[in-house]
């Protein structure tokens, strides 16, 4: 039972209580977490240390709000047990007798409350240990969520609001939390100079546990800073229509970035810039203070590296190299007047260019390429050569495919060829024709009968042995019944012929034509001529008296 407490006491500790809960939600606020948590996370921290001082972390401790004493009560509990030889840790057990008497009801096995106590009555040390709890507890607790909430955002931008504390620069990370930023550190645009609640973009590189809470580790200068301002701004970029294939940068000077167009009707150094410069100036704006930005080279990525080289050193114009592909060295000569360019302010455009590259480049004007006796591919030369490489290349590609073509065609017709050798194995003509059409055969005979049909019917009318019983107009009216009937009969049997005409070939009735022709003359004219001489000849001279003769015939 708790003791009693006068009025002014209760009136004390209930403003004491209601500090507490105050302080409950700035915690809550601060670390961005629900009052109830917080409230929870104390009362854990309350019975870690009760447990402690009674024995270890084992013993059983519950730790409620009494409204009625308006403080946190810890309650230890143990276990009951039926005698004193039964127990085997007296800080987690007691038996059935001094069990009950603090409490009449107590049964064995059950859990008793045997010793309370309250908040307010902590001693000091007792005070300071559950403080000390409570915060490790919230570092724990705010490094869980904090992981939990940024994991998902390395490699990602966020807005950070600047909160500087004398030399100390806090950046505020979406309003939720406050991260510490080095401004002259490796992660910061050299030069640039924060102002108290000024907004910037901040790449995540990385979140990792610290000892006290989630370290989020921001920068300015990483190169994927710039590759994400350039898809924020450049939605040719964010659908992937242009790619970028790396990103080189020197913070605080130039940054090259290597891109290419997957869309041959858009243009990669046109869609990068903008209209009027619009997009390109809106990614520099973030890139240092002003007066100071970085210079963004825009570099066209092309397969072939001596002309990846030659675009690397942009904005200088080589006039040519010569490149030693194996060695990955390469000697880029420069007119007097790019020479300068080429190495850039502190020789940046020419390490920018050698880490975009992967070679180690050498600068030389005209007349030290002359001195030294370098004989060097301009610009032209590379990409004619290019030219008849690619052509090469689709002619083997060309090649390739006519030779896969041939070869499918041949399979299909070596397949083609088995299939056509089964099938003739199986005579399916001469069984599908048996089978489909055997009551057709009859039609199929019935063309070469009807010639002769029609010729009998047509000497039928001659057999007239019934002259005396029928007469002519009988007959005659007979003949033309006749006649319709096989004109009928045949009209079905060319229906059913039309029908069968595309599965069965009808046979055709040949009639036997004679031989005609140009009549070869037994005798030519010239010859009919001298036979008529020679017979007129032969008459002439004849002196026979024919009458003479005329007693033969007499008789």
């Amino acid at each position: 039972m708790s003791k009693k407490l006068t009025k002014a006491q209760l009136r004390k500790k209930q403003e004491r209580f209601e500090t507490m809960r105050e302080m409950f939600r700035e915690v809550a606020e601060k670390h961005n977490l629900k009052e109830e948590v917080v409230l929870n996370v104390f009362m854990r921290a309350v019975q870690n240390v009760v447990a402690r001082q009674k024995g270890g972390d084992d013993v059983h401790v519950e730790v409620v709000i009494n409204e009625e004493m308006f403080d946190f009560e810890a309650r230890v509990l143990k276990r009951v047990v039926a005698h004193d030889d039964d127990i085997e840790d007296d800080a987690l057990e007691v038996c059935l007798e001094v069990a009950r008497t603090f409490d009449a009801d107590a049964e064995v096995d059950a859990l008793v409350v045997v010793e309370r106590s309250f908040l307010g009555d902590f001693n000091s040390k007792l005070s300071n240990n559950v403080a000390h709890n409570f915060r490790h507890q919230l570092i724990e607790l705010e490094k869980e969520q904090l992981f939990t909430l940024f994991k998902d955002k390395i490699g990602e931008l966020v807005k950070g609001t600047v909160e500087k504390n004398e030399r100390i620069t806090y950046i505020n990370l979406l309003g939720i939390t406050s991260v510490f930023f080095d401004e002259r550190g490796r992660h910061a645009i050299p030069g640039e100079v924060f102002k108290p609640g000024q907004e910037l973009n901040f790449y995540i590189v990385d979140v990792v546990s610290g000892a006290k809470g989630a370290n989020i580790i921001i920068s300015r200068s990483h190169p994927n800073f710039v590759k994400r301002l350039m898809e924020r701004e450049i939605h040719e970029i964010y659908d992937g229509t242009i790619v970028i294939h790396d990103i080189v940068r020197e913070e605080g000077e130039r940054v090259k970035v290597a891109v290419e167009s997957l869309d041959p009707n858009v243009d990669p150094i046109g869609a990068c810039i903008g209209p009027n410069a619009s997009r390109i100036q809106k990614i520099t704006a973030e890139l240092g203070p002003d007066g100071r930005k970085e210079k963004i080279d825009i570099i066209p990525w092309v397969k072939n590296e001596a002309l990846f080289i030659i675009e690397a050193f942009r904005p200088a114009v080589p006039l040519g190299l010569k490149i030693d592909e194996e060695n990955k060295t390469a000697q880029v000569v420069f007119s007097e007047e790019e020479k300068g360019k080429a190495f850039g302010h502190k020789g940046a455009n020419i390490r920018l260019a050698s880490k975009l590259t992967g070679y180690d480049l050498t600068i030389l004007d005209l007349n030290e390429a002359s001195e030294q006796g370098v004989e060097f591919l301009t610009k032209a030369d590379i990409e004619y050569e290019e030219r008849l490489a690619e052509q090469e290349r689709t002619r083997e590609r060309i090649l390739r495919e006519l030779a896969r073509a041939e070869e499918v065609a041949q399979r299909a017709a070596n397949q083609k060829s088995l299939l056509e050798e089964e099938v003739n194995s199986l005579n399916i003509d001469d069984l599908e024709y048996e089978d489909a059409f055997k009551d057709e055969e009859k039609v199929v005979e019935t063309p070469k009968v009807v010639t002769p049909e029609i010729k009998e019917e047509k000497k039928e009318p001659v057999v007239q042995k019934v002259k005396t019983t029928i007469s002519l107009a009988d007959l005659e009216a007979e003949l033309a019944k006749e006649k319709e009937e096989i004109e009928q009969a045949q009209q079905k049997r060319e229906e059913r012929r039309s029908r069968t005409k595309q599965e069965v070939k009808q046979p055709e009735v040949v009639e036997p034509t004679l031989p005609t022709g140009p009549k070869m003359d037994i005798y030519t004219e010239e010859e009919l001529a001298e036979l008529d001489a020679e017979l007129e000849e032969v008459y002439e001279d004849d002196d026979l008296d024919f009458e003479d003769f005329d007693e033969y015939y007499d008789n």
